[in-house]
């Protein structure tokens, strides 16, 4: 399995070297005044992982009463973004299914993306363009239950993984099913199963490889933000009724990492490039009230406003409809 994919990794390589692929175009089909609506959901969750790791800056300390210090885990969920503009329906990353990798991390509340999308009126077969803020075993592991989808990556993410992949060093190159696993190196994440889901898009001629900023249809752009949780990880703006929205994936792992300036999972990351990409949403939206964060531990309450309008859609995993556009009708119960 690994060998296969290694295999199609030099090959999409080759791909991206040479900037085949799709074309590295966009064809409107939204109007210049497009207002998308956007829903968010939780296909899984990770549970109890140490405060200090998902976020170093809040590390726990027994006996401490500081809101900073007197957490001791964090429950993280899984975060997708499903964003309609007018005909198109898109989304952005797409979590995963693989129960072996579940089982690696004790995964709960796993609804499968197909199930999701059908429970808000949508049929996976509908949807049009994927975005992956990374390709990451936790979201883009489920990109072949989107047969009709063309992928976005980055070109810089394709490098990062080959890089880290082929290096000769076993310590370097390890990743999550090497033997001994692997903690921060630089290809932790990039398991076989999760990497012939991308390279399947990139080899069967359904991806686009991006190079830096991309306007997709009127007002949706792709932002870089290189190195801000691994080598390619890119942003999604999107304009809806209640003004831009910026889906940044594990670049924005934490929303309240955003909105108090702590780093949060850091992987490949460079804390610099991840404090860039968090003023990169300030910018754009004018503050950080709808930057959408991938793991935000207070998802789907009121403690993180965005996704305060939940309900459970299914094995206890939340959904949240964020915005509608004129005449899109609710899809909550």
């Amino acid at each position: 399995m690994a060998k296969r994919s290694l295999i199609g990794m030099a090959f999409a390589g080759a791909l991206a070297a040479t900037g085949l692929g799709l074309p590295v175009t966009s064809t409107p089909a939204a109007a210049a005044d497009t207002v998308c609506s956007v829903w968010v959901v939780e296909t899984s969750r990770i549970p109890h992982i140490p405060y200090g790791g998902f976020m170093p800056d809040r590390a726990f300390i027994p006996g401490s009463t500081s809101p900073m210090h007197n957490v001791e885990w964090a429950d993280l969920p899984v975060n997708i973004g499903v964003i309609k503009c007018g005909n198109e329906l898109m989304l952005y990353d797409s979590g995963w299914k693989q129960a072996e990798y579940h089982k690696m991390l004790g995964v709960d509340h796993f609804v499968p993306l197909a199930d999701e999308l059908k429970a808000l009126g949508f049929d996976a077969k509908d949807v049009t363009r994927v975005f992956i803020g990374h390709a990451h075993w936790d979201h883009a592991g489920q990109l072949s239950d989107l047969p009709n989808a063309t992928l976005y990556v980055q070109r810089e993410e394709l490098r990062g993984i080959e890089w880290a992949l082929n290096y000769p060093n076993e310590h370097i190159k390890a990743q999550n099913v090497s033997p001994g696993g692997c903690a921060r190196t630089p290809a932790c994440g990039y398991e076989p199963l999760t990497l012939e889901q991308v390279y399947g898009k990139v080899l069967s001629g359904k991806a686009v490889i991006v190079d830096g900023e991309m306007e997709v249809i009127p007002g949706v752009k792709i932002h870089p933000a290189f190195r801000a949780h691994t080598n390619g990880s890119q942003l999604l703006e999107v304009p809806t009724a209640k003004g831009k929205m910026v889906f940044g994936s594990d670049a924005y792992s934490s929303w309240e990492g955003i909105r108090d300036w702590m780093v949060a999972n850091i992987q490949q990351t460079d804390s610099v490039q991840q404090f860039l990409a968090y003023e990169k949403c300030y910018k754009i939206t004018g503050g950080y009230n709808n930057c959408v964060s991938a793991h935000e531990p207070t998802s789907y309450t009121a403690a993180y406003p965005l996704l305060a309008n939940s309900w459970l859609i299914g094995n206890g995993a939340h959904a949240a409809e964020v915005t509608l556009a004129p005449g899109e009708h609710s899809r909550k119960p």
